[in-house]
């Protein structure tokens, strides 16, 4: 993708292996994030489409604030080519003034399909597109190339996404990438949250599965900025499910703030299912991963990284 610069993680600085980490909390407390949502219900006078360009239209329309799409496979070419059936979440809806909801007729009823493209991006959201929720939908079916599924910023000097929802999200395991073995380079990606102007923030991930058995190396990754250019902050990520990534989290950047994690499970990493290499108010809680291949943590700042707290979670 252009503008977007993806991370060879193993080679950027020497890392401590850690083989588990259990905290010392006998058991997680229970918390509201646990229960899962209600049913999607639409509001008064919700829009249908069925089709892309049809979403497209009505998510540039600042009247419509409710779009559902009807159930079905709908063909999406790469976001960054931003062709008529492209979701490139860009400047055409930051004009936006009032927050707008899309959603799946049926959660789990539409999936966005990229035909087997090599360069999948299936969600951009870029140039200060701001106050949107989705939910319900599904990305399968193309190579994720140094890039992720669904990103969020990439792009030097373009305008940071804020105040963005997504829940009930489904990465299949036919979304790819390179990822295949413990040592592969970790650059192909479900979520991916990088560089942009003010950095992406109050971003909200809820109840996502990620199926990363094709060779993903992550579900979320938080790589890259620059002075004029930061990275995320202001991010939850709660109801995570996880299975056959290389690394479930990568959190690798200085810019990195307030970031939780909360209720999370992690099976079959091919190598860790956290890594930590910067950021601060940090927060992984109620996270539990089996299986990883050289550990649940890992850390070049050692076990505890000053940068990170943990409460109730159990990481192998």
């Amino acid at each position: 993708m252009v503008g977007m610069v993806a991370v060879v993680a193993f080679a950027v600085v020497p890392l401590t292996v850690l083989a588990t980490r259990t905290t010392s909390v006998p058991s997680p407390t229970p918390i509201a994030v646990s229960t899962a949502p209600p049913a999607s219900t639409p509001a008064p006078g919700a829009i249908t489409v069925s089709s892309v360009a049809g979403l497209l239209a009505k998510l540039a329309d600042d009247s419509v604030t409710d779009i559902v799409v009807a159930d079905g496979t709908y063909h999406v070419s790469p976001a960054s080519l931003t062709h008529a059936d492209s979701l490139w979440i860009g400047a055409a809806y930051a004009k936006r003034t009032h927050p707008v909801t899309v959603r799946a007729a049926t959660r789990g009823g539409v999936t966005f399909d990229g035909g087997g493209t090599s360069s999948f991006g299936c969600l951009s959201f870029v140039e200060g597109a701001h106050d949107q929720t989705w939910d319900g939908f599904n990305c399968a079916n193309g190579t994720a190339d140094q890039t992720g599924v669904v990103t969020f910023g990439g792009y030097a000097g373009k305008a940071a996404p804020h105040h963005i929802t997504m829940r009930n999200i489904t990465i299949k395991a036919s979304c790819l990438g390179s990822a295949t073995s413990a040592a592969a380079p970790a650059t192909d990606h479900a979520f991916y949250i990088s560089e942009a102007v003010g950095g992406p923030h109050d971003l909200t991930f809820s109840d996502i599965t990620v199926d990363g058995s094709g060779g993903l190396a992550t579900a979320f990754h938080f790589y890259h900025s620059d002075s004029a250019n930061q990275n995320g902050w202001n991010v939850t990520i709660e109801r995570l499910h996880v299975t056959g990534t290389q690394q479930a989290i990568m959190l690798w950047d200085a810019t990195l703030h307030d970031i939780t994690i909360d209720t999370a499970d992690i099976s079959g990493a091919l190598r860790y299912a956290i890594r930590y290499e910067g950021g601060t108010a940090i927060a992984i809680r109620n996270v539990t991963s089996t299986g990883s291949g050289s550990g649940g943590f890992d850390s070049s700042q050692g076990s505890a990284p000053a940068g990170v707290t943990f409460s109730g979670d159990s990481l192998h």
